[in-house]
């Protein structure tokens, strides 16, 4: 049977994106609304840009000079620092929803977020990776879907402003940064048609998706991988993202059969992934000319080491309760034993946190440098701090969650919900510690990688 159930407008709100069902399935949508769905096909209008076709309504052209500077690093970081108590009481709620509440999104929107590596004459701040990075890690303190889910979003719209101008005029053209997901797990395929190209997949962990009114996936034309920039409202979106962490990012999948995109919105990888891409000669921001993969790279540490200072906060305010259960002291904190444990789990913390900050270092300096691409010395080094860090945070987490008692592990407490996000992201490739200690071992001593995308 299929369901089809017509989201409510409200009065003076964008129209909203019909959901059709063919699967029972519980399933919550993107706008809180409850469907029995498994594939959920979104059609129609969204974010109050019209899709038909694989067409949008406005094109505005924005010239390339820089316009005035936005606010500050430190601004920015305070804004996301007033954000980090709600989030902590938003974070069951994302869990359960799977996607991130519409009211975070809004705070994060209000906040500037999106707009932090947006280029000025799009309305960004055109900021740099340490302001990045660091907001990745602040959103973690409140909650790691939030943030892992942000930073993906944040990384997309740098995506976006490396394409040529076309397109660019097309995505920014409305004012509003737009939120994009991208996938490339697995490489779809795609065909030449007239006018551009017919493309087909079934792509994986669309972080952000839920939120998105762009994907950007990965195909593969006659052998040449493809970056192609299709709306989210033409594609299907499938309810896949069933997780025991980082259950609020919503990394769902997306499917096409056939889809014509326009031959405008394809560009070969290898162009957008150099430091020379388009947009690099269309906005003066440095970090266009940043490798494609830098900026994916921190994404996962950045979100365990946030995770991994919350938990050691949460560690340290157990401590100091008074009445103990079980024990002859006033309060853990006066145990020699809890004490040690505190120190313990702080110092490794404290590593996680050298190491993350030796690889934004790295990539900073790289960055300062024309051209912007690090050695493979420096490649090796950084993806190797990276992966410490997060390996660092891990065990923290493990010694705090290990000296917590049973009542952490009661679902309404954050301390598991961070153990089981913290054990998610070490799986994630980024943080895979194997391959990454060979390809980092092969650069550090002169050998050349054997992954060229290391």
């Amino acid at each position: 049977m299929t369901a089809c159930l017509e989201i409510p407008q409200q009065p003076g709100s964008a129209p909203k994106a019909i959901v059709r069902s063919n699967v029972s399935t519980p399933q919550r949508c993107a706008e809180g609304f409850t469907a029995t769905a498994e594939a959920m096909t979104l059609h129609g209008l969204t974010y109050g840009r019209e899709h038909d076709g694989g067409r949008t309504g406005h094109t505005v052209e924005f010239p390339a000079e820089t316009h005035s500077a936005g606010p500050g690093h430190d601004h920015v970081i305070n804004l996301v620092d007033t954000l980090i108590p709600r989030l902590r009481q938003r974070a069951e709620e994302t869990e359960h929803l799977r996607r991130l509440p519409e009211s975070t999104v809004e705070e994060l929107t209000s906040a500037g977020v999106f707009r932090v590596l947006a280029p000025q004459a799009h309305g960004g701040y055109g900021m740099g990776v340490e302001t990045y990075v660091e907001v990745i890690r602040r959103l973690a303190r409140g909650c790691a879907s939030t943030a892992w889910t942000t930073g993906h979003l944040m990384e997309h719209v740098w995506m976006l402003a490396r394409w040529p101008r076309r397109v660019q005029n097309e995505v920014f053209g409305q004012g509003a940064v737009p939120l994009a997901a991208a996938t490339g797990a697995p490489v779809g395929e795609a065909t030449r048609v007239p006018g551009g190209f017919s493309i087909s997949g079934h792509w994986s962990f669309a972080s952000g998706v839920m939120h998105s009114e762009w994907a950007l996936l990965a195909v593969q034309c006659d052998g040449v991988r493809l970056q192609a920039l299709v709306p989210v409202g033409a594609l299907e979106l499938l309810d896949a993202w069933h997780t025991a962490g980082l259950r609020g990012t919503g990394s769902n999948d997306l499917r096409a059969d056939g889809l014509f995109v326009p031959e405008h919105r394809v560009v070969d990888w290898q162009l957008l992934s150099a430091a020379s891409n388009p947009g690099s000669l269309i906005h003066p921001d440095p970090l266009l000319r940043t490798p494609m993969a830098a900026l994916l790279n921190m994404v996962a540490p950045s979100t365990a080491l946030g995770s991994a200072e919350y938990a050691i906060e949460l560690f340290r305010d157990q401590l100091m309760v008074l009445k103990v259960k079980n024990t002859t002291e006033s309060r853990q904190a006066d145990s020699v034993l809890a004490q040690a444990r505190f120190s313990q789990a702080f110092g490794v913390v404290t590593t996680a946190r050298l190491h993350w900050q030796e690889a934004v270092q790295i990539l900073v300096s790289a960055q300062d440098r024309p051209g912007g691409e690090p050695t493979d010395h420096e490649r090796a080094s950084y993806r190797l701090s990276l992966a410490l860090s997060g390996q660092a945070s891990e065990e923290a987490v493990r010694l705090i969650a290990s000296a917590s008692g049973g009542s952490a592990h009661r679902l309404s407490h954050p301390l598991q919900r961070i153990q089981r996000d913290v054990n998610v992201l070490l799986n994630h490739p980024t943080l895979s510690i194997d391959p990454i200690i060979e390809q980092s071992g092969r650069g550090l001593l002169g050998l050349g990688f054997t992954v060229p995308s290391f």
